[in-house]
């Protein structure tokens, strides 16, 4: 192979290295945006007749952790639920934040306010369905794949 083939198939390589990688982005986000889709309404169902008060709202990401794949196509700027729970003065909010965090994807932060407490978790996705949950000063290998019952332990400041 001669010094130009050499030449033009890395060109080749590496192009078909960011076309795959803007794909997984984009594919990556689009299941960051199901997913929030999907614990949105799996929280309507728990606290559905319970007199906690349940918004979703749509939280425009301007998501620094993807830019890295484009500037020009967008993949960094999307829109995502976001998720208040209400029962009095006490709220819990699921803020996404970041389509990634080191080994981590879908990141959102989870704030319970309640008078004299806050308190923060953090949830990732985990592979295939679910989420990760873990406390604040926790790292992600302390993540635990979320349950009903550990996300109840997490806002029980709401009752």
């Amino acid at each position: 192979m001669s010094a130009r083939e050499r030449f033009f198939k890395k060109v080749q390589d590496k192009n078909n290295r960011v076309t795959s990688g803007k794909k997984s982005a984009d594919a990556e986000v689009r299941a960051f945006c199901s997913r929030m889709d999907e614990l949105a309404q799996q929280i309507s169902q728990w606290f559905a007749g319970s007199g906690i008060e349940v918004t979703f709202s749509t939280r425009h990401l301007h998501d620094l952790s993807a830019v890295g794949y484009s500037l020009n196509s967008g993949i960094y700027r999307y829109d995502i639920t976001a998720i208040q729970l209400q029962n009095g003065d006490r709220s819990v909010r699921l803020l996404p934040e970041q389509l990634w965090n080191g080994s981590e994807t879908g990141i959102v932060i989870l704030h319970v306010d309640a008078p004299d407490i806050r308190q923060v978790f953090y949830l990732s996705m985990a592979p295939e369905t679910g989420w990760f949950i873990r406390r604040q000063y926790q790292s992600a290998r302390d993540n635990v794949i979320m349950t009903e019952a550990l996300f109840f332990e997490a806002v029980d400041r709401l009752a």
